[in-house]
């Protein structure tokens, strides 16, 4: 450190106090400023390179507020250049740099001051702290007192760039007083430059829209793209319908019609700010009336209901808008959407009479609401004056005689209306003799004179009809003369006279003359004609005196008539003339020999044969003819034919007696020769012959199983028809086997003539047999093949039903103690026999039998006493399951040895104890039981040899009975 002498340090202050006190703790005012580093006149000079202090660890170097240095006051003590810092403390020894000023040193030893340029000013945050940098030699003069800790580092000797992090844990911490001073100024307020009103219509609402885009400034250079734009709140609920998106206001949600306040704020890095209010208003679209206001005219005449004015209203949100008359009572008009469609129609009230001269026109109010806003239109509807009708050919006059009696029209009447309004003409003073009537053609009327009035031309020769036509409003008269005119009698002009027509050419209609006549007045003249000849076929049309045929002759055979014709015009008559009429070319009719015959058809009779020939006699030669027929009932017509040409009856189908519905037909047959025609009246009816009955399937097999006298076989079921549906019998030929079976004669089912068992030796397994059916006339033949199954009917039989065996109790298991025997008389399968102990049996597991009655011990039987008797049930069943059984005792033998004698006393074995005895006794007890039973049944058989056989069961029942 170099020190000049000649300079006088005063202390230095690092950091001063603001001017004003009050500007250090109310930093937003913009006139506010703070200096730091006050002193002048300080000695030391710091010799080393690459010098960095920070003035810190004293509260009193940390600025106030958030604010921006714009000067800086420094001593030197030589010329050069060096960096004003300001730094921020991260942690105890760590700082950041916020800023750099490099300033340079022109007047040393001098407070030399530089002001810094708005947007080149460093901006501090409050606890911020000055310091300095010099690459070089360190130039700014300091002083070593007062109790400030400042922290001092060198040899830094490259420049060190802003948003630098400094680690000051190396550095020299000192108490020294440097000669720098930096004078700061809070932040300013940023302002809002662009808030105001937004309108915005609800037909151009769309989300993501962009209202407008706020804009905002700031005096602070340095603030510049360092500005926040936040949306803080906003009126009706305006921030769930708008966001602020970079400065733009969007819209986020369709937001309903009304006025939407959005408070703004802008804050800059002091969170100084400022707010205002941005206003958006949703309004509706109004409905628009396309096509209105206007104008239109119409007829006073116009009628109810009309239609007069067609409008539509649309909207650009809301359609379609609803319209309606608005006020205007008076005004007979109303508004209604036309049906099927989106417009609106103007109206004339019902029942409302229109009268131009009253008033002229209406103003109609039309108004249209789309639920928001509501719209008014105007339009005026003008009435045209009707005009009257004009009658344009009267007066006028028409001549009728006094023999006029037709209803007839004398006179049209035309009428011309400007406005093509309904025109009605009356007559002004009723008449019974004329009237008028609508014409046929628009504005045209009829003047018509009744039928029948007699008119007199010597009682009265003229009337005056006075007309009225009026069109409901005004109206046109005028006058029509009728003027009668004397009649004159009219006269024959071609009569008497003399005419012939053939018969063959005679036709209903056919004119054969015309009558012509004269009358002066050309009145209606009638004619009428007469005959001394009854039911005459002419006839005379009364106005045109054609005389024609009432109806054809050519079948008619007199040969002319004599016509008398009168004529009259209604008051004269003239006497009537004669017509001679000659009839040529008399045609003679055909006739039927007979009017009526009966024929008989007899049952198979083919297609196409010839049935019947009707005679027909004609005494025109050279005449043909034609066959026309009739069938009652109509079904004829599909069985029998009749020749168009020669009027043979022929049959068209196969004649079956039971397949005919109907059994008579009757046939009307007309022959006729185109001029006249004979009918004659054939019964055709139907003669059923004998058909055979017939087996429609010849083949049956039954497989019944063998059983007794009298059962039913079930069958067979045969298929045959007789279509006479005649009543049949059955017969049976089986041959040897015939007698073995019975045939029901009327259904022709089988059954059993005797028991029939194929156990019995000879007893065949099938019979063939023939069966015929027959109506008593006819007969048929069928084949049958009877198949008969063995069936299980004989049980088992024990040859005993008691059996006795004597073994020792020290019998070997597996040695035998007897057999028992049972026989089955069914033959085949059912006479296999197997056998079985009772699983009841107490003695059940000592012993066991085996298939042909063997029974052997099973078991040890040491446990028995000699003379003990043990009894088993064995049972003998068939694979029909059908069994018997039989009891079997069983006794263990005793060996004899001489009793001991004891004293005096001796003891004799009594019969039944001594079992040699019970040895031969058991056998001989069954064999007489069984001898017994032999003699009884052949001394029954005896007595019973004249009785009738019994079947084979009801002996086998008996003898099981005895």
């Amino acid at each position: 450190m170099t020190i000049k002498n000649n300079i006088v340090f005063a202390a230095l202050v690092l950091l001063w106090k603001l001017y004003d006190v009050s500007a250090l703790t109310v930093c937003t005012k913009d006139e506010t400023t703070g200096e730091k580093n006050g002193l002048t006149n300080k000695i030391d000079v710091n010799a080393e390179t690459g010098v960095l202090v920070v003035l810190t660890q004293t509260s009193e170097f940390g600025y106030d507020c958030c604010g921006f240095v714009y000067e800086w006051k420094f001593h030197t003590a030589a010329t050069g250049s060096f960096d004003a810092q300001v730094w921020r403390p991260q942690a105890t020894e760590l700082y950041l740099l916020i800023g750099s000023n490099s300033l340079t040193s022109t007047n040393p030893g001098t407070e030399e001051i530089r002001t810094i340029a708005n947007g080149q000013r460093i901006r501090a945050n409050k606890n911020d702290y000055p310091g300095m940098h010099s690459t070089g030699g360190f130039i700014v003069t300091y002083f070593n007192e007062g109790p400030e800790n400042i922290r001092r580092l060198t040899g830094i000797t490259t420049a060190i760039g802003v948003s630098t992090t400094l680690d000051t844990s190396g550095a020299t911490v000192i108490n020294s007083d440097y000669a720098i001073r930096s004078t700061y100024t809070p932040s300013e307020a940023p302002q809002l430059t662009s808030l105001g009103t937004v309108t915005v219509y609800n037909d151009d609402v769309a989300i993501g829209k962009v209202l407008t885009t706020i804009t905002y400034t700031d005096n602070d250079q340095e603030d510049i793209g360092n500005l926040t734009l936040t949306l803080e709140s906003a009126t009706n609920s305006g921030t769930s319908y708008f966001e602020l998106v970079a400065d733009e206001i969007r819209i986020k949600a369709t937001p309903p019609l009304n006025t939407y306040n959005l408070q703004m704020k802008v804050e800059d890095l002091c969170t100084v700010s400022s707010t205002g209010t941005e206003t958006i208003e949703i309004i509706n679209r109004l409905p628009v009336i396309n096509n209105l206001p206007d104008a239109v005219s119409i007829s006073e005449d116009t009628a109810d209901n009309t239609l007069i004015f067609t409008f539509n209203a649309t909207d650009t949100v809301t359609d379609p808008v609803t319209c309606a008359k608005k006020g205007g009572g008076t005004v007979p008009f109303y508004v209604a959407q036309i049906s099927g469609s989106t417009d609106y129609g103007v109206y004339k009230n019902a029942g409302v009479f229109l009268n131009s001269v009253v008033t002229a026109s209406y103003t109609l109010t039309v108004e249209c609401d789309d639920g928001d806003d509501k719209v008014d239109a105007v339009l005026t509807i003008k009435l045209i004056i009707n005009q009257p009708p004009t009658i344009a050919n009267l007066p006028m006059s028409s001549e009728i005689p006094e023999s006029w009696t037709a209803e007839s029209l004398l006179y049209t009447i035309s009428v011309t209306d400007p406005t093509n309004d309904t025109v009605t003409c009356a007559l002004t003073v009723p008449s019974t003799i004329y009237y008028l009537q609508p014409g046929s053609v628009l504005f045209e009327t009829e003047i018509w004179v009744l039928g029948n009035q007699g008119f007199v031309y010597d009682t009265q020769r003229q009337y005056t009809l006075n007309i009225e036509c009026s069109d409901q409003r005004r109206s046109d008269s005028g006058e029509f003369y009728v003027y009668i005119l004397r009649n004159m009698p009219p006269y024959f002009s071609n009569l008497q006279d003399k005419t012939s027509v053939s018969s063959e050419t005679s036709a209903a209609g056919q004119i054969i003359y015309t009558v012509d006549s004269v009358d002066p007045e050309n009145d209606n003249v009638q004619y009428s004609l007469s005959s001394n000849t009854t039911n005459v076929p002419f006839a005379i049309d009364q106005n045109t005196g054609e005389i024609s045929f009432t109806r054809s002759i050519n079948a008619e055979l007199v040969a002319g008539y004599d016509l008398y014709i009168s004529l009259s015009d209604g008051r004269n008559v003239v006497a009537a003339r004669s017509l001679t009429v000659l009839i040529t070319d008399i045609n003679f009719p055909p006739s039927f020999q007979l009017p009526s015959q009966i024929i008989t058809v007899f049952e198979g009779t083919h297609s196409g044969s010839s049935i019947f020939q009707p005679t027909l006699t004609d005494e025109d030669l050279l005449d043909s003819h034609t066959f026309s027929v009739i069938y009652y009932p109509p079904e004829g017509a599909v069985y029998f034919n009749v020749n168009q040409s020669t009027g043979l009856i022929t049959s068209l189908y196969d004649i079956d007696y039971e397949t005919i519905p109907f059994k008579s037909f009757l046939l009307i047959i007309s022959a006729s020769d185109s001029l006249s025609e004979d009918t004659t009246n054939i019964t055709l009816n139907i003669q059923d012959i004998n058909e055979p009955p017939v087996f429609t399937k010849t083949n049956y097999s039954l497989t019944p199983s063998e059983s007794t006298d009298g059962t039913a076989l079930y069958g067979p079921f045969y298929q045959y028809t007789d279509e006479d549906g005649d009543a049949v019998k059955f017969s049976l030929d089986c041959g040897a086997d015939t007698g073995r079976l019975d045939i029901d004669l009327s259904s022709g089912l089988l059954s059993f003539s005797a028991d029939y068992d194929l156990d019995m030796v000879g007893t065949a397994s099938q019979i063939n047999c023939n069966v015929t059916i027959s109506d008593n006339e006819y007969t048929d033949m069928a084949y049958i093949n009877i198949t008969i199954s063995n069936d299980n009917d004989n049980a088992p039989v024990f040859t005993y039903s008691i059996y006795t065996f004597y073994i020792p109790v020290t019998s070997n298991v597996g040695s035998i103690v007897g057999q028992v025997q049972a026989i089955d008389n069914d033959i085949g399968s059912y006479g296999n026999i197997f056998y079985h102990i009772a699983l009841t049996d107490f003695n059940y597991g000592l012993f066991h039998v085996n298939e042909n009655g063997s029974i052997f011990v099973s078991q040890s039987l040491t446990q028995y006493s000699e003379g003990s008797i043990l009894n088993l049930t064995i049972y003998a069943v068939d694979i029909g399951n059908r069994q018997a059984s039989t009891l079997v005792y069983i006794v263990f033998l005793t060996s004899y040895a001489a009793p001991l004698t004891q004293g005096n006393g001796i003891q004799f074995f009594t019969f039944f104890r001594y079992s040699p005895n019970m040895a031969w006794f058991v056998p001989l007890m069954c064999v007489l039981f069984v001898t017994v039973c032999v003699v009884t049944h052949t001394i029954y058989t005896t007595n019973c040899t004249c009785l009738k056989s019994i079947s084979k069961t009801k002996q086998k029942r008996l003898i099981r009975s005895l």
